[in-house]
């Protein structure tokens, strides 16, 4: 499962980027992590992040859903980047064997902690950016991007953080999920009330060690009754390598055991229900946005001859961005006047902003001329429609 979603997920990414028919929604649309990062912007009344559509909140609540089902099985079963690190860690079992180096268990543990810091500044970062700014820094964003020309100018510390993940991985296992994981810190704030759990039969059990050497997460499962560690990926190695049946097994809070190969069926049925139910419904969007018209110097990738409402258009300016008007925190209303042709001191009249501060940042203006970005947005479309 976990290849299938990798091999999936970087067709999506190339077809995005050098599609010339169909085109798929970019990475941060098709991302989970895109969610928690929109999630604080629209609890703050920032509306969407640029480039961050309704899928990635579907994706969150989705893996959020699977967590409450069986822990942080999205990172063990679904995840595209652990599936990455996967690949690097069995190639580094084949190096190292049971030779393989371990981190001492008191850095261990302090290092694990690292990854609840990085959600902290990156959530705080977000909220008060008003943007996606994990975009640079995320190692999937540059997996998504390795044959784009914007590789090394956009995404150059993605690309270092994915090869020490990458690096890593060979000699610790999972070393970004461990680590480094935002997403991760976020899931396992939830996966401690999961439904499922691995249990182990003290009766049955030889200790042989097999369920320990076989978790790439390094929990210590021979020694423990039930599984509560947060640290757990619901990935079931432990489980599928031990040799005594039924000493270790996923269970029910009332004991009935299930078996491995259904756990990860109802962790995908789970995901692709709500997937398949929003497709249907049209709130999930596969599809890039379509191509806008833009006027003058605009604030995204797109050109146009018009007011710019995507990343593609056809004409001699610049379009507005990829997400609506693309006009987000870091937005000043100068951009916004020189993308549409509205006249600076026209957002003055609205908005009570002095001249010399229509170059400010949105995010800088909101609270002192009391509106919010979408507020702004809004009144553009409707100054442009008449």
């Amino acid at each position: 499962m976990l290849g299938v979603v990798l091999v999936a997920m970087t067709i999506l990414a190339y077809l995005h980027q050098h599609g010339t028919g169909w085109r798929p929604a970019g990475v941060d649309a098709l991302c989970p992590f895109g969610g928690v990062e929109s999630l604080f912007s629209l609890l703050a009344g920032e509306g969407y992040l640029r480039r961050v559509a309704a899928g990635s909140l579907i994706l969150l609540v989705g893996t959020l859903v699977v967590t409450l089902i069986y822990r942080r099985s999205f990172c063990g079963q679904i995840c595209p980047l652990g599936a990455l690190q996967g690949l690097t860690g069995a190639l580094g079992r084949r190096l190292f064997g049971r030779r393989r180096p371990q981190a001492p268990a008191g850095l261990d543990r302090v290092a694990r902690l690292l990854k609840y810091v990085v959600l902290a500044v990156f959530a705080l970062w977000t909220w008060r950016a008003a943007e996606l700014v994990m975009r640079p820094y995320d190692p999937w964003a540059a997996w998504a991007h390795v044959t784009s020309d914007r590789l090394l100018a956009e995404f150059g510390v993605g690309l270092a953080v994915l090869v020490l993940s990458l690096a890593g991985s060979l000699v610790f296992g999972r070393f970004f999920c461990k680590y480094l994981c935002p997403m991760g810190a976020f899931l396992a704030l939830f996966a401690k009330v999961s439904l499922l759990r691995v249990r182990r039969d003290a009766t049955t059990c030889t200790r042989c060690g097999a369920c320990d050497r076989a978790c790439f997460m390094n929990i210590a499962v021979s020694r423990a009754d039930t599984v509560t560690s947060s640290e757990c990926v619901g990935c079931n190695e432990c489980v599928n390598a031990c040799p005594v049946k039924g000493a270790l097994t996923v269970q029910t809070p009332r004991g009935r055991t299930i078996g491995a190969a259904l756990v990860t069926g109802l962790v995908v049925l789970a995901m692709a229900l709500l997937i398949g139910v929003t497709t249907a419904t049209g709130t999930f969007a596969w599809e890039k946005e379509p191509g806008g018209q833009g006027r003058g110097q605009g604030l995204g990738e797109g050109q146009g001859g018009g007011q710019g409402v995507g990343e593609q258009g056809d004409g001699a300016g610049q379009g507005l961005g990829d997400n609506a008007l693309g006009i987000r925190g870091s937005t000043t209303m100068l951009e916004i006047s020189a993308a549409t042709g509205i006249p600076a001191d026209a957002f003055t009249e609205r908005w009570g902003v002095p001249a010399d501060e229509l170059g400010l940042p949105l995010r800088d203006l909101k609270d002192r001329y009391g509106f919010r970005p979408p507020d702004v947005a809004l009144w553009v479309e409707e100054r442009l429609a008449d």
